[in-house]
């Protein structure tokens, strides 16, 4: 059975805890509580992403997830013991994929996209187990009151819209809390740290992630660079086949501006289309009537799930063939669809694809992993979500916390190693 951990920080103030249920010391499974003698804070409440002998889980979403819950009891009963509230900071599971079994009347405050993905996801993903919580949408900058505690969503980079950091006071104590969820600052937008660090430079705790501290990476290429790398590539005469994440926006606009600058038609199936339309105030997102995008309707369970409800046909005038794609495949770049690739390959050797993989590398270690055995045949483009540890430094030094406490990490003993010598590291969270 995998526990979520707990373990609690030593604080100044007898009535002001932070308890870490989940992420101490893991990948995955983030679930922070902030509390003073009345309110309650609940920062995610994600699955684990690993076992406690660090196996990589793949978890069903619509299974029994009882066995993962972190030990709040109240949290699950009609009665909570304090005035709580959740705020989730972005739609990954590891870090919201629990919160279909706690009370339903506990508001859980998030961004509006992060809104959109999760009930869009719970459609065509979760058999619409996520369509009941109490889900409250909250502005980019929006300062929430709960109690005594002081709230505001900081938008971030991460792989994902909508992630968000919390700059928390608690007026009681007179604590300031950052918490930055996942975050990076490679991606297309590095100025949301000025944001973080208004009012809260030398900040009481800063709750940070770690994640690319176990990958010994020091270095990442840019979402701009991944940008140029696609764009070079997609001017091969061949079919490009794109495998990537319709979630992960940012890789989806470099996936899209490289098809315009060399020509090519970005091929989506109607599941992308759908969850790319919940955007329709970003702009610089594509959508299914953007130039140069055609949407396949592949046959398969997401689609006939959008046809029953009449959703596919909202995506009629951009429809395209397989006919067509293969009278001119050197034309198209295609966001993988496993249905549409096994076609493909009964025409076209895989030799003569241009195949480009774009997760993280280490999925492909798993032979089971659908694309392991075409190992050789990728050309992987692809620059993590998470940040590396050269950002993790100038962040840190920016916001000069009196305390750090790292979360999704395996490595604590890397924050203490790159952090004691100028800030208080709790590493090793005594219960």
């Amino acid at each position: 059975m995998v526990k979520q951990k707990f373990n609690i920080t030593k604080t100044d103030d007898k009535n002001f805890f932070i308890k870490i249920y989940g992420g101490h010391n893991q990948i995955g499974g983030n679930c922070v509580v902030i509390e003073n003698e009345k309110e309650r804070l609940i920062l995610d409440i994600g699955l684990p992403l690993t076992d406690e002998s660090e196996n990589s889980l793949d978890i069903d979403m619509k299974s029994n997830l009882k066995k993962y819950l972190p030990d709040i009891a109240d949290l699950y009963t009609d009665n909570p013991n304090k005035k709580t509230a959740i705020f989730l900071s972005h739609a990954h599971p590891d870090h919201f994929g629990l919160i279909r079994l706690i009370n339903k009347n506990i508001p859980i405050y998030t961004a509006s996209e992060t809104i959109e993905i999760m009930k869009k996801g719970s459609k065509l993903l979760w058999d619409n187990l996520y369509n009941d919580i109490n889900l409250i949408p909250v502005k980019n900058f929006e300062k929430l009151k709960f109690g005594a505690f002081n709230i505001e969503f900081c938008p971030v980079n991460h792989s994902i819209t909508g992630a968000c950091a919390f700059k928390i006071e608690d007026k009681k104590s007179h604590k300031k809390i950052l918490y930055t969820g996942d975050l990076r600052l490679h991606g297309r937008d590095k100025d949301f740290i000025k944001s973080m660090i208004i009012d809260f430079k030398n900040c009481d705790y800063l709750i940070t992630e770690g994640t690319t501290l176990s990958r010994g990476c020091h270095k990442y290429e840019s979402e701009v660079d991944i940008e140029q790398k696609l764009t070079d590539t997609f001017k091969k005469d061949k079919l490009t086949v794109i495998a990537c994440s319709p979630l992960n926006t940012d890789r989806m606009i470099s996936i899209y501006n490289a098809c315009l600058k060399s020509d090519k038609i970005f091929v989506i199936d109607p599941y992308t289309a759908f969850i790319l339309d919940s955007f329709k105030d970003k702009k610089d997102i594509p959508k299914y009537n953007s130039e140069n995008i055609k949407v396949y309707f592949v046959p398969n369970k997401h689609t006939k799930t959008l046809k029953e409800d009449k959703t596919l046909y909202k995506f009629k005038s951009a429809k395209i063939t397989f006919d067509e794609i293969m009278e001119n495949p050197q034309k198209y770049v295609l966001k993988n669809n496993s249905k549409l690739f096994n076609s493909i390959i009964k025409r076209i050797n895989v030799k003569e694809l241009n195949l480009i993989y774009s997760y993280w590398s280490g999925y492909l270690e798993d032979e089971n992993y659908q694309w392991a055995k075409y190992k050789k045949d990728l050309k992987i483009v692809h620059t993590s979500g998470h940040i590396i540890q050269n950002d993790l430094i100038e962040l840190v030094n920016k916001i000069e916390p009196k305390n750090i406490i790292p979360i999704h990490t395996t490595k604590n003993e890397k924050f203490l190693a790159l952090f004691k010598d100028k800030y208080n590291v709790i590493s090793d969270i005594e219960i």
